[in-house]
């Protein structure tokens, strides 16, 4: 009986062991790599490293746009039991719908984000309910230390540091850099031991952009120009400031911006870039063109006579007027006057052929090739498309449209002696280790006009401010130069708004050895709409403080070519 129980035991033993090695068999051997790899997946884990997304930079290395590092929110949802009580706790503190949290928690997998790049204060109260299957990761968060400064400049990046607008949009692959990967390895609680450094790919940071805005002229205009806007009533308003030797853009706004840190909430239209994206009738400040085409051809003098008719003038089919009737006008006093008249007379001389050969040399009709996104060409027809009434209306500047840029780089050629400078807001790109990776410069395009013609257009010019339509750009301390213009706004349906202008002053100063070229427009000022009224004190004020700042805190060296 004894020895039967023995065998009995013995038996059951053998039967246990042998279930047992089967099992483990099974395990081991039969379904080996479903389990290690179930092993791996909760002890190893690889996760994205975000890269240094570049720094944008003025010209002296201000910061434009910068990266801070902040907390995310993440779970894992297979180590949370009461999802519900979960997603109730985390929507309350993050303010948001406790139904799509518990939808996320949910989910069979190891990693869910709950809320990205959350305040300091919302981690904080996240943390001190220690939630089972909640955790934390530091990530980049794409900010903008002066708000609106620059804005449709330098654009914005979204939540995953990809740009969107601007210039964070069209350097979009110079400045995000590459993503790396890190190897963790867990303990069965899914807390982390150890950095598996051997299977981890470092990030590539991106590179960083040093622009040739100067962050003090930005905010002048930006100031000025918002003070114009508002005083005026204008719907939308810009400037540029530009250096007419080098063609670097010190300065380009728009107004009205947006906050760069809260560009969730701007309008799809309220990001473009109106001084490169944008086209009008430029009215009056055309003049120069007209006249620095006919003096350059020899086509008249500046002390020519013209008959400007007192004021109508019936040629090519049209009656043309002037604003003020004039009698006889030398071609200076035409242009600084504004007569529509007399610079319809002198084209004449020029003829339609010329003219059109000088507009395209000045670069209408052409992009400026300007490093920013969004460039526009403008509209310029060749002759054999005009009527007989576009010799009447192209010289004064309606029948073509322009952009600001290109009025920019026409009051530079001017100013710089006849030379046509490609623009450029892009000074070069550089890694963290200060290397350059690409680096701009000053590109001449073309010649446009001889140095004498630029001295009497300079004179002329000079003589808009002093005597002429201009005289509102008058200062008390430096010589300016400058073209006033006023033109009706085209209406998109046809034909012109009857009662909505366009209000623009392009120049340059000093008069001589000029430092800045600047180009103030407005859209639709009112009740005020004059070019001289509304943009030529915007001009003034952007020019005397520009100058004062340039001439006591910027080296000598940053403007002794000019």
């Amino acid at each position: 009986m004894f020895k039967t129980r023995q065998y009995f035991i013995f038996f059951i033993l053998i039967l246990i062991l042998f279930f047992l090695f089967a099992r483990l068999a099974y395990l081991q051997v039969i379904n080996r790599k479903k389990f290690s790899e179930l092993a791996s997946d909760q002890h190893n884990s690889i996760i994205k490293v975000e890269p240094r997304r570049g720094t944008i930079y003025d010209r002296f290395m201000e910061p434009l746009a910068i990266n801070l590092d902040v907390p995310s929110i993440y779970a894992d949802p297979r180590s949370i039991h009461d999802k519900k009580y979960v997603s109730d706790k985390l929507s309350g503190i993050l303010n948001m719908n406790s139904s799509v949290l518990l939808e996320r928690l949910q989910k069979d997998k190891a990693f869910v984000w709950v809320k990205r790049k959350v305040s300091a204060q919302e981690a904080e109260k996240v943390r001190v309910l220690k939630l089972e299957g909640v955790n934390f990761v530091t990530e980049s968060k794409r900010h903008y230390p002066n708000d609106s400064m620059a804005c449709h400049v330098i654009g914005f990046a979204g939540i995953d540091n990809e740009g969107l607008e601007g210039l964070e949009l069209s350097l979009n692959d110079e400045l995000k850099g590459q993503h790396g990967w890190r190897s963790l390895v867990r303990d069965a609680k899914r807390r982390t031991v150890l950095f598996n450094e051997r299977e981890s790919v470092p990030p590539q940071d991106g590179y960083n952009v040093i622009l040739t805005i100067d962050s003090v002229i930005q905010y002048i205009v930006e100031e000025e120009i918002k003070a114009m806007a508002e005083k005026y009533n204008a719907s939308s308003a810009s400037c540029v400031v530009m250096e007419p030797s080098t063609g670097r853009i010190l300065a380009l706004c728009n107004y009205p911006g947006f906050d760069l840190n809260s560009f969730g909430q701007v309008p799809k239209e309220g990001v473009k870039n109106d001084p490169v994206s944008s086209v009008f009738e430029p009215g009056s400040v055309f003049k120069v063109v007209t006249a620095g085409a006919s003096l350059n051809e020899i086509a008249v003098d500046p002390e020519e006579e013209f008959d400007c008719e007192n004021g109508t003038y019936n040629v090519g089919g049209r009656i043309l007027h002037d604003y003020h009737p004039y009698g006889i006008l030398s071609f200076k006093e035409v242009i600084s006057k504004s007569s529509n008249i007399g610079t319809v007379k002198a084209a004449y001389k020029l003829g339609d052929k010329k003219l059109y050969e000088y507009i395209r040399k000045f670069g209408f009709g052409e992009k400026t090739g300007i490093d920013l996104p969004g460039e526009v060409e403008g509209i310029v027809r060749p002759p054999s498309t005009w009527s007989r009434s576009d010799m009447t209306t192209i010289p004064i500047g309606q029948g073509i449209a322009v952009t600001t840029i290109q009025l920019a780089c026409t009051a530079s050629t001017i100013a710089n002696g006849g030379l046509l400078m490609k623009p450029y807001i892009i000074d070069k790109i550089t890694t963290w280790e200060n290397e350059t990776f690409r680096k701009n410069g000053s590109e001449l395009k073309r010649r446009v006009l001889d140095e004498v013609t630029c001295n009497r257009m300079k004179n002329i010019m000079h003589e808009v401010v002093l005597n002429g339509t201009g005289r509102r750009a008058a200062s008390k301390i430096y010589e300016f130069c400058g073209k006033t213009g006023t033109a009706q706004a085209v209406d998109p349906n046809g034909g012109y708004y009857p009662n909505k202008y366009n209000a623009t002053f392009i120049g340059f100063a000093p008069k001589e050895r000029p430092l800045v070229s600047i180009v103030v427009t407005a859209y639709d000022p009112h009740p005020v709409h004059f070019g001289g009224s509304v943009a030529g004190p915007a001009f003034k004020r952007i020019a005397e403080r520009t100058l004062q700042y340039l001439k006591t805190n910027v080296p000598i060296a940053e403007h002794a070519d000019n």
